[in-house]
C-alpha cells in the first residue's frame, strides 16, 4: 500500500533532489529547484514535511520557512547545508522550529531514519492537538451548561469555577486543608478570588457555623490595626472594646495583605499562632481565642523575609500550608465561564457574544483580574439597558478594554509596565541580549517619569543599587541629569 505522506523537498542542487527522491521513493514527494515554486506550492496544497537547503539564491531555507508559517504551521521541517556554520545553525532553531540539521553528503539510512521520526512526530502532535481541542471544547460545554448549578449547589467548593488544572488543585487542597486548624497563606495577584477562596475553607471545616471575618490591613490606618486585631482594654473613662480576636471566638479570621502587618504585630500574631493568647491594647492581662487564622498575601513573602521585612519564624507558621491562584492572563480559558458565572451570581445578563467576541475577551490580559471582569460585565450590561438588546458591539467590547487597560495603567503607574511583554510577531530569529535590553530601558524611563525623574526613589522602586541604576542610565543615554540628582540628595541630607 503507497505511503500518503507529503514530502515537499527543497534544493537548488539536482544531486540532492534525485538522491532525496530514490531514498525516499515510499512516499509521495515533490521536488522543486526553485524555492519560490516550492513556497507556491506550500501555500496551496496541504503536506507533512518540508526538507530544504540552508542556501538558496532567491530564498534562504529559513525565509522559504518563515513564508510558509505565514500561511500554515501544520508541518515538520528537516534541513540540510554542505555548510557546518553554526550561526546559520541556531537561525534555523530560532526561526523555523526544525525537526532535524543535516551537513550534505548525508547516508540514505541516517536520511531515512529521520524523515521517518519527523514524520511519526508530526502525526502524533496533530492526535494530540485534536484530542486536547475536542477535551476543551467539551470543557468549555460543560462550564457553560453547569454555571448556574455550580452556584446553587450544597458545596462551598461549586463556587470556585473553571476548568483550569489549578482550579482543580486548589479544590484538593481546600478539602484537605479544611480538615485542620492549621493556618493557611493564600498568595495571588489582587482580584484572583483569595477571601473566597477562604470563606470556602472556613464553610468546609468544623468551624462553619461559628464567625467569619476578614481584616483589611491596607483600609486601616496603621495605628489602629493593632486595637482591631486584639481589642482595647478599658483605660479610665474609656471603655473597652473587642477585637477580631474575641469576636471571632470558635470562627475563622481571614487576615488580608499579610505583608503589610507592621513589624511590632508580627511578632504578637506569632505568639497568639503559637500559645493562642494575646494581650489588648492597654492592658496586662493574658487573653486567649479559639480562631483559626488565614492570611493572604499578594507579594512574594520570601523576598519580604530575604529584605527583612517580614519575619521568618511567622512566614515558616503560617505558610506550612498554602494555596496559590492565579491571575487570569494565566487562565484564559475560564475566562467566559466566570464572565457567566458572575452574571448569575450578580443578577447580570450574560451578552450573547460570537466567536470573534470571545476571542477578544479571552485575548485580554485582565490586570484586575475577577474583579476587573465583573466591573467590565457591570459597564456591557450598561449598554445593553441602553440600547434596550442582549448584544454588544465588538467595538464596544475593544472600547471598553482599552479604557481599562488604561485606567490599570495610571493606576498602577510604574508597576503597569512591567505586567506584559509583546514578542515580535511572526517566527523571525530574536536576538535575546537586545530584545530584554529594550525592556528594561522602557521599564527605567517608566519609573523615572513615575518619581520625577528621582534617582534614589526609583531605585528603590526598582529595587536595585542607585549606583546600578545610574549605570544603567548613562547606558542606555537616558535624558537624566544624575549629577543634579546628587546634589538634591546631599542637601537633603544636610
Amino acid at each position: 500500500m503507497p505511503n500518503l505522506t507529503r514530502l515537499v523537498i527543497v534544493d537548488d542542487d539536482e544531486v540532492t533532489l534525485t538522491f532525496c527522491q530514490r531514498v525516499l521513493q515510499d512516499y509521495e514527494t515533490f521536488v522543486f529547484k526553485d524555492p519560490k515554486k516550492a513556497l507556491q506550492y506550500c501555500e496551496k496544497y496541504p503536506f507533512d514535511l518540508l526538507l530544504a537547503d540552508m542556501r538558496m539564491p532567491s530564498l534562504s531555507g529559513v525565509a522559504l520557512v518563515q513564508e510558509i508559517r505565514k500561511k500554515t504551521t501544520d508541518f515538520a521541517t528537516i534541513m540540510f547545508s554542505a555548510y557546518g556554520d553554526t550561526n546559520y545553525l541556531i537561525d534555523a532553531v530560532n526561526a523555523s522550529n526544525i525537526s532535524h540539521y543535516f551537513v550534505k553528503p548525508v547516508e540514505s539510512q541516517v536520511l531515512l531514519g529521520k524523515v521517518k521520526e519527523a514524520v511519526l512526530a508530526q502525526k502524533q502532535l496533530r492526535r494530540r492537538l485534536s484530542e486536547e481541542k475536542n477535551l476543551e471544547e467539551s470543557a468549555r460545554k460543560l462550564a457553560s451548561e453547569n454555571t448556574l448549578l455550580r452556584f446553587n449547589a450544597e458545596s462551598p467548593l461549586q463556587s470556585l469555577v473553571g476548568t483550569h488544572p489549578s482550579v482543580l488543585k486548589t479544590k484538593e487542597q481546600i478539602k484537605a486543608f479544611a480538615l485542620t486548624d492549621h493556618p493557611v497563606h493564600i498568595t495571588g495577584e489582587p482580584g484572583t478570588g483569595k477571601k473566597m477562596i477562604a470563606r470556602i475553607l472556613h464553610d468546609m471545616s468544623s468551624r462553619s457555623i461559628e464567625p467569619f471575618l476578614s481584616l483589611s490591613t491596607t483600609t486601616i490606618p496603621e495605628e489602629l490595626l493593632e486595637a482591631e486585631l486584639f481589642g482595647v482594654s478599658k483605660s479610665g473613662s474609656k471603655p473597652a472594646r473587642e477585637g477580631f480576636l474575641s469576636r471571632c471566638q470558635g470562627g475563622s479570621l481571614f487576615i488580608e495583605d499579610i505583608q503589610l502587618l507592621p513589624k511590632t504585630l508580627q511578632s504578637k500574631l506569632l505568639k497568639f499562632l503559637a500559645y493562642g493568647i494575646y494581650y489588648p491594647v492597654a492592658g496586662t492581662e493574658e487573653r486567649s481565642a479559639d480562631v483559626r487564622v488565614l492570611v493572604s498575601s499578594t507579594t512574594n513573602l520570601i523576598g519580604e523575609t530575604d529584605r527583612g521585612d517580614f519575619r521568618k519564624d511567622l512566614y515558616h507558621k503560617i505558610a506550612t500550608l498554602q494555596v496559590r491562584t492565579l491571575p487570569l492572563r494565566e487562565r484564559r480559558e475560564d475566562i467566559l465561564s466566570l464572565m457567566e458565572a458572575c452574571a448569575h451570581k450578580s443578577n447580570h445578563i450574560y451578552p450573547q457574544l460570537d466567536t470573534k467576541q470571545k476571542n477578544l475577551l479571552a485575548k485580554y490580559s485582565f490586570p484586575g483580574n475577577i474583579r476587573e471582569l465583573q466591573g467590565i460585565l457591570e459597564k456591557l450590561n450598561l449598554t445593553m439597558r441602553t440600547t434596550g438588546k442582549q448584544t454588544v458591539t465588538m467595538e464596544e467590547i475593544d472600547r471598553l478594554l482599552k479604557e481599562n487597560a488604561e485606567i490599570y495603567a495610571a493606576e498602577q503607574g510604574v508597576g503597569a509596565s512591567v505586567k506584559t511583554i509583546q514578542l515580535p510577531v511572526g517566527h523571525e530569529p530574536v536576538n535575546m541580549r537586545e530584545f530584554v535590553d529594550a525592556i528594561e530601558k522602557d521599564i527605567i524611563i517608566a519609573s523615572l517619569k513615575y518619581c520625577d525623574n528621582n534617582i534614589s526613589q526609583t531605585s528603590r522602586n526598582l529595587m536595585i543599587s542607585r549606583q546600578g541604576l545610574k549605570n544603567k542610565i548613562k547606558r542606555y543615554e537616558i535624558p537624566v541629569d544624575i549629577d543634579e540628582d546628587d546634589e538634591e540628595d546631599q542637601s537633603t541630607e544636610e
